[in-house]
């Protein structure tokens, strides 16, 4: 079964190399599309209803909490997955009132990334140090 994610960063390094850790772990059952800012990724969301949005935090344009808020809104199938610099300790209560689902530093993305990514494909949850859990119903 093909799934999809778009890769929303405004890094073109950062989006050709999450996609190409997400083909080399996951096959080519996977789909991509990409944005390189928060409207562009919102756009593309609501047009392809992605399995997954890797969303960076900090993007021109609109950021990554406004344009999270607005993909959940639009794309309640979508799961979202945030990337940052930032400690997830420090912006999980934002985070999650965005609907956010999952968390991964950029310093983690290479041994946290795949596992937060199948959670979110699973319907769990996944915030970087944390295990798996289950979406609670809203």
């Amino acid at each position: 079964m093909s799934r999809s994610i778009l890769l929303a960063d405004d890094s073109a390094v950062a989006r050709r190399a999450i996609r190409h850790l997400v083909t080399d772990k996951l096959g080519d059952s996977i789909t991509f599309d990409e944005a390189s800012n928060g409207r562009d990724a919102l756009d593309k969301a609501i047009a392809s209803q992605p399995d997954v949005v890797v969303l960076d935090i900090a993007m021109p344009g609109l950021n990554g909490l406004e344009a999270a808020a607005r993909i959940t809104e639009h794309c309640p199938k979508s799961s979202v997955l945030a990337i940052s610099n930032h400690d997830v300790d420090s912006i999980v209560c934002r985070l999650r009132r965005a609907g956010i689902r999952g968390f991964v530093p950029k310093v983690s993305i290479g041994l946290e990334l795949i596992p937060a990514i199948v959670a979110l494909l699973d319907g769990k949850t996944y915030f970087a140090g944390q295990s798996a859990l289950p979406v609670a119903a809203s």
